[in-house]
């Protein structure tokens, strides 16, 4: 079937068809009409003409899928707002893979996959299947290929409930209109925590997580993905921290000022090894280096998304597609 020659003439439905994914890419649902129907993903979206006029991307997929224009604009963000997605400056969003538990039951296939739209470093984990899914996504020139390989780097959390509670808490944070501080919080503490947990601050912590959702390998052999979910939550308290504009002054202001911001730094994530003597200035100096890279980050952010503002229309304004997002996000149980 895969050699098979698209019939030109007007646009006719496809005999298979199946209803899209919250959030998922146009290439995730056309790849996936794709496979039910054994032809090539580029024969779904190719262009045919009617008799009256030229079908646009909505309406071609409309007729193609079965769907009606309104469940496609519901589902698939880009159909609805495709002149300010791909707008240069914007980086807030990116393409990640759904929980395999998610697309098994939407699609009745263990081995598809299903990529969808979330913010960037935030959607990790699915709460309903209490699933961690880390950020990964796949290369564009072999994306038809990787839908029909089963995901890796997902594992189940269920026995750590802090992880799911932390993605909870990171999706409050985003939702009450703080995104544009916890994005570039989250990106620059994620790093800062990596390079403290060389110190083994939190190795006592880290390595329980580590156990309960990954009990059967030594932390040495344990694959990269569970190290990062066990790590999570530590992530999460240190970024609604430096997401605070109040810390944060605190951070960047006397020194009687970053002794009160570090107590309170050690009450939120209390240290359970002693530092070596190296890393005790090396941590003082980090936290007030770390506070000039979030409030200089946070308002790099605040610049990109005012200027997006001013050059899209009222329904394709940049925070309500983030907003859109969120409502929709597979990291958010009601």
């Amino acid at each position: 079937m895969i050699g098979v020659t698209a019939p030109a003439g007007p646009a006719r439905p496809l005999p298979l068809t199946s209803p899209p994914f919250p959030n998922e890419t146009v290439r995730s649902y056309a790849a996936r009409l794709a496979l039910l129907n054994g032809i090539p993903p580029k024969h779904v979206l190719r262009r045919f003409y009617s008799a009256e006029r030229p079908l646009d991307g909505l309406d071609l997929l409309a007729v193609r899928s079965g769907q009606t224009p309104a469940s496609l604009r519901k589902a698939l963000p880009e159909l609805t707002t495709a002149a300010a997605w791909h707008q240069p400056g914007y980086p807030l969003i990116s393409r990640t893979w759904a929980c395999d538990f998610c697309a098994a039951a939407h699609t009745g296939r263990t081995n598809w996959r299903i990529e969808i739209w979330g913010l960037r470093n935030l959607n990790q984990l699915c709460v309903k299947h209490r699933r961690w899914t880390g950020t990964g996504t796949a290369y564009d020139s072999y994306f038809e290929r990787s839908v029909e390989i089963p995901s890796m780097g997902q594992c189940s959390v269920t026995k750590a409930p802090e992880i799911v509670e932390a993605q909870r808490r990171l999706h409050r944070l985003c939702r009450h209109s703080r995104y544009r501080r916890i994005l570039p919080a989250y990106e620059e503490c994620s790093k800062f925590w990596r390079d403290l947990t060389r110190h083994g601050y939190a190795a006592d912590r880290t390595e329980r997580r580590l156990r309960l959702i990954h009990p059967d390998e030594t932390s040495r052999h344990r694959p990269y993905p569970y190290a990062e979910a066990a790590d999570f939550p530590d992530v999460v308290q240190v970024a609604a921290l430096f997401a605070s504009f109040y810390w944060r002054k605190q951070a960047l202001g006397s020194q009687g000022e970053v002794q009160r911001f570090r107590r309170e730094f050690d009450r939120r994530l209390p240290a359970e090894r002693k530092l070596r003597t190296t890393a005790i200035p090396w941590l003082q100096e980090e936290i007030v280096r770390l506070a000039q890279r979030v409030d200089e980050a946070v308002r790099h952010h605040e610049a990109s998304l005012d200027g997006l503002v001013t050059a899209h229309p009222h329904d394709q304004f940049p925070p309500l597609l983030i907003r859109r997002i969120l409502k929709r996000s597979p990291a958010h149980a009601r």
